[in-house]
């Protein structure tokens, strides 16, 4: 069955968005009393049944919505988006797939590009939580500096957090631990991912100051998309 994305989800008859029903009636050819599924990205979902289908329209006839009304608790990647912004749209596709519950965008020393495509990253986000039948959809939210990350996101200062670096050593920072050892026995947490180059120095102390954790992702170097996968993908 076909998964729609409706942010007001409510029962009755309502249009789907345009970008929606262009989808199901040019792509998908449906047709008025064939069945959908609808999210709406904080919990809900319901089958609704195509009513007045048009060339470029369709509404939804919906009699129940099913709601989970707590959002299940997760990992938060606080990342540099990648210079090539298409590696940046593989990362949020793939770790909107693999659960994450929040993706923070920063921008650090290193970063080479600070473009925020945020209504881009916004749809990349969408689609992969349509594919991936999650009815929580990540909060992405909009880019900000490092140096910003605790201002912008309070909530951060009320969980565990690690940073991961490529650094063999760190002045003033504890030594770097396994991330799948820390991670082990945390159900709500955060991890930053540096940009290209790697966070520098100064950055993991400013992180390990606030609290971070100082961790490694093995003894492979990975691409900063490569790492923010392989994090969410190990804490899941």
């Amino acid at each position: 069955m076909h998964t729609c994305f409706h942010p007001d989800l409510q029962v009755g008859v309502s249009p789907l968005s345009e970008e929606e029903a262009l989808h199901v009636v040019r792509v998908l050819r449906m047709t008025e009393d064939q069945t959908v599924r609808l999210i709406d990205g904080v919990g809900g979902e319901a089958v609704g049944t195509l009513t007045a289908v048009g060339k470029r329209k369709a509404s939804v006839h919906v009699e129940h919505v099913d709601r989970e009304e707590t959002r299940p608790p997760g990992l938060t990647l606080v990342v540099a988006p990648t210079k090539a912004s298409d590696r940046f749209e593989w990362l949020l596709e793939k770790a909107t797939e693999l659960g994450v519950e929040e993706v923070i965008p920063v921008w650090t020393q290193r970063s080479e590009r600070r473009v925020d495509k945020h209504d881009r990253w916004c749809k990349v986000v969408v689609a992969a939580t349509k594919q991936s039948h999650r009815t929580w959809m990540p909060m992405l939210h909009p880019a900000c500096n490092l140096d910003q990350v605790f201002d912008a996101h309070p909530q951060l200062t009320r969980r565990a957090g690690a940073v991961a670096h490529c650094m063999t050593a760190c002045d003033n920072t504890p030594e770097r631990i396994a991330w799948p050892l820390w991670q082990a026995g945390q159900n709500h947490a955060w991890i930053a991912i540096g940009p290209e180059g790697d966070f520098t120095t100064e950055e993991v102390q400013w992180l390990a100051a606030r609290s971070a954790t100082p961790v490694h992702l093995g003894e492979l170097r990975l691409r900063t998309e490569t790492a923010g996968m392989t994090a969410v993908a190990q804490f899941m």
